[in-house]
């Protein structure tokens, strides 16, 4: 009797030639849950409960998806990593002057998708804003401009994302109105146009905790991450390129727990900047801050106990390396650090490097720029 399997490849070829009665069957697709072969619209779909996976095709859906329930929301370029994926095929979502895609409930999956955000900050491409948990936003191109996404969700994760701002944007990835914790945000890159009220591509407030920041790649936006009454940050192995008038690192007040390290900054205001009501807990480690106006930049009333910066490379900052101003509060431990020269930092310093400001420890440094050597004052 002949059997019917589905082979590939080789042995589909040598089953052949042998004549032992295997015959190919192609493979299946499913397309009980596809937009539109089964369903005219993505809400659809959504809306029929047996449909625990969503397939949509390539092509452009003028709607606004609301899901209401757990599921995975696959686009045709589901998988592909939106910030390097070419050519077409693309599902796009237009969601004209409302969200794109809003989201009220646990675990919910969107992509590959292209959404089209709204022109106001008001509201969002992606709006999860009902205290739910356990949503993964992955290889979406979001067009925004106004802001990219809303976040009142917890155990959420955004990866392998392209958020392409335009001049009208106002905001990236925003927690607001309610507390989140374990939030990552990673693998992602924002670039595009944005003016001087741009707020940034991240934005953590009111309470919220143990969220990542890391492996994300900002151009042309200034901010890469802002933090505002936060507990338990880490910012890491990031890259941005900043602008003049902002801060790549912003910790604006009354955050503990905030380690930012292995970042690559460059071109901005300030580096990593520490303002506001009291924070405690900050430490800066193993980044490379090199041709901004300031490296740290430590502003009035900022910080309560020490501020750690070691072992980082600071170099070509024009302004000074590292800056405490005499009324932070705290002092700033910037032992260890490589300041672009053997002699070490200057002016309060001895050397030719980075300068750095009073209320700054800089005894010893680094006297190469590779931050893994020993810790000793260069010879002068």
């Amino acid at each position: 009797m002949t059997r019917s399997v589905a082979i590939t490849g080789i042995a589909t070829l040598a089953a052949l030639a042998a004549g032992g009665g295997v015959s190919y069957a192609a493979p299946r697709h499913d397309t009980a849950c596809a937009v539109p072969a089964r369903y005219a619209t993505i809400q659809s779909a959504v809306n029929t409960t047996a449909c625990t996976a969503i397939k949509v095709a390539p092509g452009t859906y003028a709607e606004n998806v609301t899901i209401g329930r757990s599921l995975k929301l696959h686009g045709a370029r589901s998988g592909q990593d939106a910030r390097t994926r070419r050519g077409g095929g693309e599902s796009v979502i237009n969601g004209g002057a409302l969200a794109t895609i809003t989201i009220d409930a646990d675990n919910v999956t969107v992509d590959g998708f292209t959404l089209n955000g709204p022109p106001s900050p008001g509201t969002a491409a992606l709006v999860m804003q009902t205290g739910k948990s356990g949503e993964t936003i992955q290889n979406n191109v979001i067009n925004n401009p106004g802001r990219a996404a809303s976040i009142t969700t917890s155990r959420s994760t955004f990866t392998r994302n392209l958020v392409k701002n335009t001049p009208t944007a106002n905001d990236g990835f925003q927690t607001n109105s309610m507390p989140v914790r374990d939030v990552t945000i990673s693998d992602n890159t924002f670039t595009g146009p944005t003016p001087s009220t741009y707020n940034a591509d991240v934005t953590f407030i009111e309470g919220d905790r143990n969220l990542t920041v890391s492996g994300n790649r900002s151009t042309g936006t200034g901010t890469l991450v802002a933090f505002f009454k936060t507990t338990g940050g880490r910012v890491t192995g990031n890259t941005v390129a900043g602008k003049p008038d902002s801060s790549a690192v912003y910790i604006g007040g009354a955050n503990s727990n905030i380690t930012v390290s292995g970042n690559t900054i460059s071109g901005a205001g300030s580096a990593i900047r520490v303002v506001n009501r009291p924070n405690s807990g900050v430490t800066i480690t193993r980044n490379t801050l090199r041709k901004n106006q300031y490296g740290v930049n430590v502003g009035p009333g900022a910080v309560s106990g020490t501020l750690a910066v070691n072992r980082n490379s600071i170099a070509g900052n024009t302004a000074y390396g590292v800056f405490n101003d005499p009324t932070s509060g705290g002092p700033v431990n910037a032992t260890c650090n490589w300041w672009g020269s053997l002699t070490g930092p200057g002016p309060v310093g001895p050397g030719r490097g980075d300068k750095v400001s009073t209320a700054v420890t800089y005894r010893p440094w680094l006297k190469l720029s590779s931050l893994i050597t020993g810790c000793q004052e260069a010879r002068r």
